[in-house]
């Protein structure tokens, strides 16, 4: 479905063009995550994508007819759609939008409260533009959020790591994105996904992979993995009694690699105590790793951390395994436990503590996550807002500021910069704030779109290196 620009935005923004003061010559907005988000920072990620997809696409009398009659039809009154003003950017810029972006560069990650992008006309006939372009360009929110909440459950995996374990080499393939079947679209679970991938190397997602191709430059050599998986309907083919005959075809059809098996088609105890016992010598004898993934509780264990805790135990009986400096215990290589259902960072923060708690290390598990990374987050989780700061009139910049009785939705004033201190940390400040000492400071946001072209291309491994840890 090939999208009309003019129509991407909000009803009520298609006559906000004679609404300004008549003088009005330019707009400019900006972009931020609120203090008082879920997360104290935002990785900023996936204005690139937005921008080739929507901005860099030429405007058209054809877009401009549809829109026009849309409009009439929707508002039920003439004289409300700015068509002369989109007429006029057909003409004048052959159809391209008459505005300048700036934004930190994409994986940074910014304390919340700061600025993360601006956008402004170049154009002083196209004023209107700046704030018209609002929606679609917030739509950044989305996998901005994703790589946040990525991120922060990296944070917290690596830190169970350093408690329990002696190597972090297994930390990116630790959170695996099973999103796609429970994200609201195929666009969404591309761009979510691949905001995953900017901290993981882990997928289900294949669409996430297609588009870090498309739009970011992604090498498939280092780009995201996946391994041979089982699901219900497989273990089940057979019926109950032949489960066990399952297992041991896939055994023989993968003799090495990792093999990923679903546990709990039936009895998930019968389960593991077969692959301890009936297959053990069948799983030391490959080459690579016997996942057992449980995917329900049960009524003996009815918390995913519980269950987990038994079938650590389960396979330590069966198959042992060695101990950490810290004196956690590891399973045998040759085994592993994944769980992937209805997961979220607190569960996981929940089984990695039980596992501790019992004398496991973190590197034991590895985890699922769908709906809980792609899809249980929205524009509030990081309070996301795009307000405009500035406005020229009569050739002279005015500041404007919204500043509510709940003052934590008072906005910025003036044009914006984005620098860093002494130690690295960032902050906003206002360019007529900003002391003379400040003309040898950089500021952090760079110009990435200029009428309709994009200025600066990113790619996925320059994202993953700003993102790092």
């Amino acid at each position: 479905m090939s999208t009309n620009l003019i129509l991407a935005t909000d009803s009520y923004k298609l006559n906000h063009w004679n609404q300004y003061p008549k003088d009005t010559e330019g707009v400019y907005s900006y972009f931020e995550s609120r203090v008082g988000a879920k997360w104290p920072y935002t990785v900023f990620f996936g204005l690139q994508s937005i921008l080739k997809e929507y901005l860099t696409k030429q405007v058209t009398y054809e877009d401009l007819s549809a829109a026009s009659e849309l409009a009439r039809a929707h508002f039920g009154a003439p004289g409300l759609f700015n068509y002369k003003g989109w007429e006029y950017i057909i003409d004048k810029h052959n159809g391209y939008l008459p505005l300048r972006i700036k934004a930190v560069p994409e994986g940074t990650v910014v304390p919340t409260g700061n600025v993360l992008m601006t956008v402004e006309n170049t154009d002083p006939n196209c004023f209107w533009l700046t704030n018209a372009m609002e929606s679609i360009l917030t739509h950044v929110w989305y996998p901005s959020t994703v790589a946040t909440l990525s991120r922060t459950t990296k944070e917290l995996i690596a830190d169970k790591l350093r408690r329990t374990s002696d190597s972090l080499d297994g930390l990116p393939f630790m959170l695996h994105d099973f999103g796609y079947r429970g994200a609201s679209s195929h666009e969404t679970a591309a761009i979510g996904g691949l905001a995953h991938l900017v901290n993981f190397q882990g997928t289900d997602t294949l669409p996430a992979m297609e588009l870090a191709l498309r739009d970011y430059g992604a090498s498939l050599e280092d780009l995201a993995f996946s391994v041979p998986a089982t699901e219900h309907s497989v273990m089940t083919s057979k019926g109950r009694e032949g489960e066990l005959e399952i297992v041991n075809q896939l055994l023989d059809e993968y003799p090495g690699g990792i093999l990923s098996v679903v546990a709990d088609s039936y009895d998930i105890y019968g389960f593991v105590n077969a692959v301890g016992t009936i297959f053990k010598e069948k799983i030391l004898a490959r080459d690579g790793v016997f996942v057992v993934r449980p995917d329900s509780i049960t009524r003996e264990h009815q918390y995913p951390e519980l269950l987990v805790a038994w079938i650590l135990e389960s396979l330590w009986d069966n198959f042992g395994g060695t101990r950490t400096s810290q004196g956690f215990r590891v399973l045998d290589s040759h085994v592993r436990v994944l769980w992937g259902d209805g997961i979220d960072p607190h569960g996981i923060e929940k089984i990695l503590n039980r596992a501790q708690l019992q004398g496991f290390g973190a590197e034991n598990m590895v985890f699922g996550m769908g709906g809980g990374l792609l899809q249980k987050v929205n524009r509030d989780t990081q309070r996301f807002a795009f307000k405009a700061s500035a406005i020229k009139r009569d050739g002279e910049w005015h500041d404007v500021q919204k500043q509510p009785l709940d003052s934590s939705k008072a906005s910025k004033k003036g044009r914006l910069r984005l620098e860093r201190d002494t130690t690295g940390e960032l902050y906003t400040v206002g360019e007529a704030d900003a002391p003379h000492d400040h003309q040898d400071v950089a500021d952090v946001l760079e110009v990435v779109y200029e009428n309709g072209k994009l200025v600066k291309n990113q790619t996925l491994a320059e994202i993953r290196e700003r993102a790092a840890l």
